[in-house]
């Protein structure tokens, strides 16, 4: 349930930034900068995703985490966020055999680790706070 609702957030905010903030952005902007900040609206999406399925999941917030990471892994998304784990398998297999590949593997798996430390990163967020140690008598 938690999954689901993390990926619904994710929709919902990709939405926003597809057709909203990213328009916007494009109109004050150097056409240039624009991959990079989709990059980093994506991750905000991501991290607001994995904090709802956290916030959600409690209190295995990481197992929520997990499973919604597993859900958008099973997935080609790059439509819509630069996430395609079955194609990182498949250009891993293509670098192992050829070495013209590597460099575009090492910029998709940083891509890739970025996307889902965002995730993972909201995740550990959303966890309870711990009480505060206190010196004085607890009343």
């Amino acid at each position: 349930m938690a999954a689901i609702a993390g990926w619904a957030v994710l929709v919902a905010t990709e939405l926003i930034v597809l057709f909203g903030a990213l328009r916007v952005f494009a109109v004050a902007l150097d056409p240039g900068l624009l991959p990079s900040l989709k990059v980093v609206l994506d991750m905000g999406a991501l991290a607001a995703c994995g904090w709802i399925a956290g916030r959600l999941g409690r209190p295995r917030v990481m197992t929520a985490a997990a499973l919604t990471v597993a859900g958008l892994a099973l997935a080609d998304l790059t439509p819509y966020l630069p996430l395609n784990v079955p194609w990182v398998l498949r250009l891993t297999i293509n670098a192992a055999v050829d070495t013209r590949y590597v460099s575009s593997l090492i910029t998709t798996v940083t891509v890739h680790a970025l996307m889902f430390g965002s995730l993972l990163a909201g995740a550990h967020l959303s966890r309870p706070r711990d009480t505060p140690v206190s010196l004085g008598v607890d009343r």
